[in-house]
């Protein structure tokens, strides 16, 4: 054995095996178990998120995305070859936060009696799910939400089906960070409602580990080869290179020298108004086309398209979510 590894024997089964010390979680290769490798004894819920899309569903998803960008060659459809795809498993943390911010007790008659009440002055509720590595192979934009429906346990199987990510990430240090501004949400109502008398009761739990797939696509159109990366579970693309037709590329560069003679136009006549004279009128016109200018240029060199998903977009294209 290496000096870098560790020698484990399963708490659940009693299989032996061997895992890197930096890892932060080993699961069993016979029985599926997950454990903390510096807790062996405390066993962690590990889910795996369905795959709903296998490479061929995703690969047709893929086209039929990049049908809709604008450009798009015409014989995109005819003239494509898929290349290959490999499915990537993601680490993530699952977490409920659950925080109140209490405004203290406070006497109150009720059948001539006092009793002592909590009202609440602020609370924050939500499941949060969130990348449990940041060295991620492939792009996820940031916020990006996994959906938090069908998901099952976790079996090594899988393991054979895609390229399996470990988590990196202490996740007491990422609880921490995600309940934060839940936190100071439920400490501000509080503040306005009983001012610096509240005390705060934290119900948050870490849930558990959990595997996101997602498919990274290479597909070859005229020789030129192009990737795209599609959410396995949910269909969304996050990402999709498309080749750029020469009808899209005259029509970017159409686009860009009318921007170019407008902003010479402009800044032309702008400056001989200014300066009531032709010569620096021409000269201003000039200086103030070449960014319009080199614009049209860069459109008309430019033979791929690049779509990137945003969740602040999420509504534009979303097939099941």
């Amino acid at each position: 054995m290496s000096e870098d590894r560790t020698r484990f024997t399963c708490p659940f089964c009693g299989a032996e095996f061997e895992v890197p010390k930096t890892f932060v979680y080993a699961t069993c290769p016979y029985c599926g178990t997950t454990f903390r490798v510096d807790k062996p004894e405390a066993q962690v819920e590990h889910y795996l998120f369905s795959v709903n899309f296998d490479k061929n569903a995703a690969y047709k998803l893929m086209k039929d995305f990049a049908l809709l960008q604008v450009g798009v060659a015409e014989d995109f459809e005819s003239s494509t070859e898929f290349v290959s795809a490999y499915q990537y498993l993601v680490p993530l943390y699952i977490f409920e936060v659950n925080v109140k911010a209490l405004c203290r007790g406070e006497k109150v008659e009720a059948d001539e009696e006092k009793v002592e009440i909590n009202v609440h002055g602020g609370e924050e509720a939500a499941y949060v799910i969130t990348p449990a590595t940041h060295a991620l192979p492939i792009g996820i934009p940031q916020g990006y939400s996994f959906p938090a429906r069908s998901r099952r346990f976790f079996k090594p199987s899988v393991l054979k089906d895609g390229v399996y990510l470990q988590p990196s990430l202490n996740p007491e240090h990422v609880f921490s960070t995600v309940k934060e501004p839940y936190l100071r949400k439920a400490v501000s109502e509080a503040q306005t409602a009983c001012g610096s008398g509240y005390e705060v009761a934290d119900n948050s739990k870490y849930i558990g580990l959990a595997h996101y797939p997602f498919w990274l696509i290479r597909y070859r159109y005229r020789g030129r080869e192009y990737i795209a990366i599609i959410d396995a579970s949910d269909g969304t693309a996050l990402y999709l290179e498309y080749p750029i037709s020469a009808r899209g590329r005259a029509a970017g560069l159409a686009m860009g020298l009318a921007a170019t003679l407008f902003a010479g136009v402009v800044g032309g006549a702008t400056t001989i108004l200014l300066m009531k004279s032709f010569t620096p009128g021409l000269i201003g016109g000039a200086i103030a086309s070449l960014p319009a200018l080199a614009v049209a240029v860069q459109r008309f060199a430019k033979s791929k398209g690049v779509y990137r998903f945003k969740p602040s977009e999420e509504a534009v294209f979303a097939p099941v979510r």
